[in-house]
């Protein structure tokens, strides 16, 4: 089963778009005038020449959060060598429910880490919230660290879950294909 980078341009561009729609997820990649967002990577996991899992990752820097001691300004983090640190963060991730337990989960999260490598990334950070125990038990198969937080939705709403993290400056455990 190939792993995928999908673009405009690609022949499944438009079958990528129908998962998305299907997983509910395509609100969260596009903007108000249809078109995905900028600086976002979508992956597809394509089965049987339709698209049936997917893994989208915005590269960003990453920064400390402004607060009262950074007198409000958000701060890079920097690297040994100075140059700030950029990460991919992982914005949507599903496989239809047909396919699931089959290790496309897996792939796709493995060719995530590969491409955080390959565009020069320090990691690869998402968060979910508590009731996606699948996607932990995957995440933490994979070695990635955790760490708890609490988000807060527009309308105000907090939900518990937890981020997680993986540098991708290790050795992958195995090489995955797009």
């Amino acid at each position: 089963m190939p792993i995928l980078k999908l673009t405009p341009t690609h022949d499944l561009w438009l079958a990528c778009f129908a998962h998305l729609e299907r997983t509910d997820m395509l609100r969260w990649v596009i903007d108000e005038h249809g078109l995905l967002h900028e600086g976002l990577h979508l992956l597809g996991a394509i089965e049987e020449g339709q698209v049936v899992g997917h893994l989208s990752l915005r590269r960003q820097p990453i920064v400390a959060p402004a607060t009262v001691w950074s007198g409000g300004v958000e701060t890079p983090i920097r690297g040994p060598d100075g140059a700030p640190l950029e990460e991919l963060f992982v914005y949507t991730f599903a496989v239809d429910e047909g396919f699931r337990r089959r290790g496309i989960g897996r792939a796709l999260q493995l060719a995530g880490l590969e491409l955080a490598r390959d565009l020069g990334c320090y990691q690869v950070r998402s968060w979910s919230s508590l009731d996606k125990t699948a996607n932990y038990a995957l995440k933490i198969g994979l070695g990635f660290a955790i760490h708890p937080a609490v988000y807060t939705t527009e309308s105000g709403i907090s939900v518990s879950g937890v981020y997680f993290v993986k540098t991708v400056a290790d050795c992958l455990p195995e090489k995955a294909t797009r």
